[in-house]
């Protein structure tokens, strides 16, 4: 995939993401609902999500694009659905065919990349459970 393709496409979810605002399909949790400070994955969870990753998105995107200011930037003070939504149509090669295990599974890689706690109870992948829980700043 070229480099303007993959550009395009962030573009895209990102313009995405403001429309779901927009329109409030990414709602927010309600006031004093757990965040991604509160250990809301684990361990194993975030090593599934790094071999799920390299299975089947690493072909189009890089790990990096998930950590430091740019996951700042696109997900701090939204609900985790937000990452949902846009993994909605992936992987390209075969959209939508991340089951909600596998979202789990990749969030939780993520944030653990963001050095979010880990915690005792899998993150569920699916969008309703995802509402509940707001990405907090990053860990120092």
């Amino acid at each position: 995939m070229t480099r303007s393709v993959v550009t395009l496409t962030g573009a895209l979810v990102l313009a995405s993401w403001g429309a779901a605002a927009v329109t409030g399909a990414t709602q927010a949790p309600a006031a004093g609902g757990p965040s991604t400070s509160d250990g809301v994955y684990t361990a194993e969870q975030a090593e599934a999500g790094k071999t799920a990753f390299a299975e089947k998105c690493a072909s189009c995107h890089e790990p990096g694009k998930f950590t430091g200011a740019e996951f700042t930037r696109a997900y701090v003070g939204r609900p985790l659905v937000g990452i949902n939504e846009a993994m909605a149509e992936m992987p390209m090669d075969n959209p939508g065919s991340l089951t909600a295990e596998d979202v789990g599974a990749l969030i939780a890689y993520f944030l653990s990349m963001n050095k979010y706690p880990t915690g005792q109870t899998a993150l569920k992948g699916d969008a309703e459970s995802l509402k509940a829980i707001m990405v907090s700043p990053r860990p120092q």
